[in-house]
């Protein structure tokens, strides 16, 4: 009796300890349910000029960029079916220029970015290029009390057409999809106090199966010059080390701390960053999104996004 008793109030408590245990969440709104903040497509100006309601009762802590397209999706096409909210903005034709699609009770995100609809012909390598990202400030995540940094996700990539064939110079074209940590030095006696620096992981790009390493500062759109950033080789954190093509679905879970200090030997080693010490830094914001520097037109969904320390 005392044993089925005691059986009895242990899967009473169950729920309670292994809730207590579960580490919080980084990211506050992971399932995307307030919207989005919308900013003008003119990097210059770089202001809110709109906001794409989901939850109408909250205010969006995410921010959707759009760098140097000639559509505003704050001019979109609303439609909400069932529990899924969709806007998108006409391009040329029948083409959409890009979508973006939410399913706050999936927790999905998906976003559809067609560069034929902004491109004439072939980008130039002088022509900046058009993005679609969405970023969000996280919990700040001082990495000197971290025993272990965890990022997960899913997604499958819905779409591609590669518009331009062998006229394409990997060296200028690209259609890049990344997830990426944006994290500040916090240490005043650093050398590299106040600077930030950018852990970015690619989960598409046309031009790789498996992605190279690259350490350094990045071109003519934001982020700005004078940031770091840093892509691991996508065999530290994709499985099999592919990435996934069209109808292909990947589920990422990330321990993030050794490619962290990856970066920063990195970034020391070749004086991009003076001093670059793990514990010297925090992280403060998260991004993804499309970098379209060809013409290209793609669509990835996003789920399950999860950043935690322990």
């Amino acid at each position: 009796m005392k044993r089925s008793l005691l059986l009895s109030v242990s899967v009473l408590l169950f729920p309670f300890i292994s809730g207590a245990q579960q580490p919080k969440n980084a990211i506050h709104d992971p399932v995307f349910a307030r919207g989005f903040n919308v900013v003008c497509p003119d990097p210059a100006a770089d202001t809110v000029c709109g906001v794409l309601l989901v939850d109408s009762t909250a205010t969006p802590v995410w921010t959707l960029r759009q760098y140097n397209s000639k559509f505003n999706i704050v001019r979109n096409i609303y439609e909400n079916i069932g529990n899924r909210y969709h806007f998108r903005v006409p391009g040329n034709g029948n083409l959409l220029a890009k979508a973006v699609s939410v399913n706050p009770a999936k927790g999905t995100l998906t976003m559809e970015c067609n560069a034929s609809a902004e491109y004439k012909g072939i980008r130039r390598s002088e022509q900046p290029w058009i993005s679609l990202t969405a970023d969000t400030p996280t919990d700040t995540m001082p990495l000197s009390d971290c025993k272990g940094l965890r990022l997960s996700l899913a997604y499958r990539v819905l779409s591609f057409e590669d518009c331009m064939g062998f006229l394409a110079d990997e060296k200028i074209h690209s259609a890049t999809y990344r997830i990426t940590l944006i994290m500040r030095n916090v240490r005043r006696e650093s050398l590299s106090f106040g600077k930030q620096f950018r852990l970015c992981l690619r989960l598409f790009d046309n031009r790789y199966m498996g992605t190279p390493c690259y350490a350094g500062f990045e071109g003519n759109n934001p982020p700005l010059p004078g940031e770091f950033s840093y892509y691991p080789n996508s065999a530290m954190y994709i499985p099999n080390a592919k990435l996934p093509r069209v109808k292909q679905s990947v589920e990422l879970n990330v321990e993030l701390l050794p490619i962290v200090k990856e970066a920063l030997d990195a970034a020391v080693a070749d004086n991009l960053l003076p001093d670059a010490v793990a514990g010297d830094w925090e992280i403060v914001a998260c991004d993804m999104g499309w970098e379209m520097k060809g013409t290209y037109n793609a669509s990835i969904q996003v789920k399950k996004l999860q950043l935690t320390a322990r």
